[in-house]
């Protein structure tokens, strides 16, 4: 045998080895990556700016298998937000953890605290609603040079911010891939002012928002027709809220409001007549539309948080009015579209009635003449 064949085959006979050892001998998962620090997130929502200060608690657990049980006490963070601070903000904070006397395995429960600072007391018109999220937070200490030091630290989700049964590691770094987070939001019913304990007087009148309607004739002079005029109002709600957050949206009274489909809520008026509704959020966005009525031309008046905005109005009779479209947000103060439709007074066949006795008049000259016509010719013919 050649020294060739020879070198080959102990070759194939090495690397069929190698592979029978590789298949043999057990697979070891890469480590995880560990940290020696914990920063949790506050996300809170709020259309008002409303400032607060958020804290949180980090129960130590004392029961249970391979856990330390001495005493060691984790400071949480406090966090807080400006009044200027609307809409969604996220900040983090971090957490200090105590000079450990013993190696081993630490467990601790977090939670946010029941409370804000300052406090609010949610009622009819406003609301914080607290995360019920929980986390299980595990501290793992050795032996070191110097003594025990944290070597890991591990934080798995047990509950959502709704309360619910959750799971999953979470990150806990400093950085926005965090997610040992807890969300908070700030409530206030539209239409109540600045002080939702005492709300303004034109509350009980306009509540979140206030859709009006008016008729007149073309001369500009106020009727009350029969007719229906018919309305559709969306409620597009800010982050964290829904149509329920309130206690569900009402209208004058009191009766509950149903949403359709995209938060739309289809409603009559006839003349002198409004629609009220109250437990709409402060920051909801809206629009309002009326359709087309026949022999009628619609405009609008609105004010949003209490300021005046452009009036709008149908190009034509016999036209969809959009009076809010969309793009305004209800405030805390005064939230009202005033409605006004303009009756033409105009029949199918185009003939305003005011002037019919003279287009009459007219006809019935024609008509003699014709026939005074037609009696000379007969005349002249004989």
């Amino acid at each position: 045998m050649s020294m060739n064949k020879m070198f080959k085959k102990v070759l194939a006979v090495v690397a069929a080895g190698a592979m029978t050892m590789g298949m043999a001998m057990p697979t070891f998962a890469a480590p995880g990556v560990k940290t020696t620090e914990a920063w949790i997130t506050k996300t809170y929502n709020t259309e008002v700016g409303k400032a607060e200060t958020f804290s949180f608690t980090a129960e130590q657990v004392k029961t249970g298998t391979g856990i330390i049980t001495t005493d060691a006490v984790v400071t949480m963070p406090t966090i807080s937000f400006t009044a200027d601070e609307t809409g969604t903000k996220s900040k983090r904070g971090q957490i200090t953890f105590p000079t450990y006397q013993e190696a081993g395995k630490y467990e601790y429960t977090v939670k946010e605290s029941d409370t804000v600072t300052p406090a609010v007391t949610n009622g009819d018109h406003e609301k914080m609603i607290m995360s019920q999220a929980e986390y299980t937070m595990d501290v793992y200490v050795t032996d070191g040079k110097n003594g025990p030091e944290i070597s890991n630290i591990v934080v798995n989700k047990t509950k959502n911010d709704a309360g619910q049964t959750a799971t999953g590691k979470v990150d806990i770094s400093n950085t926005d891939d965090n997610d040992f987070k807890f969300t908070n939001t700030y409530v206030q019913e539209a239409g109540t002012g600045t002080d939702p304990t005492n709300p303004d007087p034109t509350y009980p009148d306009n509540g979140s928002l206030k859709v009006s309607k008016a008729v007149i004739n073309a001369n500009g002079t106020a009727t009350t027709p029969d007719d229906e005029f018919v309305f559709t109002a969306t409620f597009a709600f800010p982050k964290g809220t829904d149509a329920n957050t309130l206690g569900g949206i009402k209208d004058a009274n009191g009766k509950s409001v149903t949403l359709g489909e995209g938060g739309t809520y289809t409603f009559k008026l006839k003349a002198n007549a409004n629609m009220k509704f109250t437990g709409v959020p402060v920051g909801t966005t809206i629009s309002v539309k009326e359709s087309a009525a026949k022999n009628y031309k619609g405009s609008a008046e609105i004010t949003i948080n209490g300021t005046k905005l452009t009036p709008v109005a149908a190009t034509s009779y016999n036209t969809e009015l959009t009076a809010v479209n969309n793009n305004e947000k209800l405030g805390q103060k005064q939230n009202t579209v005033d409605v006004t439709n303009t009756y033409n007074d105009v029949p199918v066949t185009g003939i305003i009635m005011n002037t019919l006795p003279y287009v009459l008049m007219i006809a019935l000259c024609g008509v003699a003449l014709i026939a005074f016509v037609g009696f000379k010719r007969r005349r002249l013919q004989k």
